[in-house]
């Protein structure tokens, strides 16, 4: 007696990537980027949010064939973002260490504190280098229009949730030099990169109002919420995005449902050798 006929599922579900956005590179030379050769921190971040589009296609119509309608990975927590971050590293970049979750002790505390994720890459953009970094992920908990994105990435809640993940490790939360620059046992070249993923209701034509935000936002001064620790208030400063070096990555599906997704990979600090002097 036979068994029941295996039903092969054939189903493709196409991602539609937005050129990735890269902000651009002050020209103003009394104002410059905090960093040296934002150009290269670019590209290397774009080679990565490449690699993360690949295994996220990869990721859609996989699930799509084992469970008949596609897995959005973006629709979860934070964690999930972060874990397909840190596999489509692995899959792409042989010799690539990444650890997420990562315990490792703060500059200037006696306590321990975790990191989203700890990468580093080889040769990215020159031989014999390596792009490591530490990474803070943030999510939104709702969906945006693009007609509310820009309000969003401005409201305390975008960006400056960012900026005072950053400044926790701080005694100045404007410093540029990486909490981390100074571990025991643990000194190398490093970048510190917030990532903010926002939950998109859009479709591609609306892809020139989402880079015309983009640029609007990561190219120019924002005033950032940061919070008066001895105070418990939140104080409000002005703060130039150009001179942070910023890559984007859009995801919106093809199809009119517009469950997408932006992902901003923005370097707050780094170890004092990349800093601009």
């Amino acid at each position: 007696m036979s068994g029941p006929v295996p039903i092969e599922r054939k189903f493709t579900v196409k991602l539609h990537r937005l050129l990735i956005f890269k902000s651009a590179v002050p020209v103003d030379t009394t104002h410059p980027s905090h960093f040296v050769a934002p150009e290269m921190i670019q590209t290397s971040l774009e080679k990565v949010c490449v690699a993360w589009v690949s295994y996220l296609q990869d990721f859609v119509n996989q699930t799509t064939k084992l469970f008949g309608t596609p897995e959005l990975p973006w629709k979860g927590t934070e964690r999930a973002m972060v874990s397909s971050l840190a596999a489509a590293i692995i899959r792409r970049f042989p010799n690539s260490l990444v650890v997420e979750e990562g315990r490792v002790p703060r500059t200037g505390k006696a306590t321990w504190g975790r990191c989203d994720l700890w990468a580093s890459i080889p040769d990215l953009t020159h031989a014999g280098t390596r792009f490591s970094f530490y990474l803070e992920a943030k999510k939104s908990d709702r969906s945006k229009r693009p007609e509310a994105l820009l309000a969003f990435l401005k409201s305390d809640r975008g960006l400056s949730r960012l900026f005072r993940d950053y400044g926790k490790s701080h005694r100045n939360p404007i410093s540029k030099l990486s909490a981390y620059t100074k571990l025991p046992n643990r000194v190398h070249e490093h970048y510190v990169i917030g990532m903010l993923v926002t939950r998109l209701k859009a479709v591609k034509k609306d892809a020139a109002k989402i880079e015309a935000t983009l640029r609007e936002v990561f190219e120019n001064r924002q005033a950032i919420a940061l919070r008066n620790r001895s105070e418990g208030e939140v104080q409000k400063r002005k703060r130039s995005l150009g001179r942070l070096p910023t890559v984007a990555v859009v995801v919106l599906p093809n199809d009119v449902s517009g469950s997408g997704m932006i992902a901003s990979f923005t370097v707050f600090g780094s170890a004092g050798e990349l800093r601009a002097k």
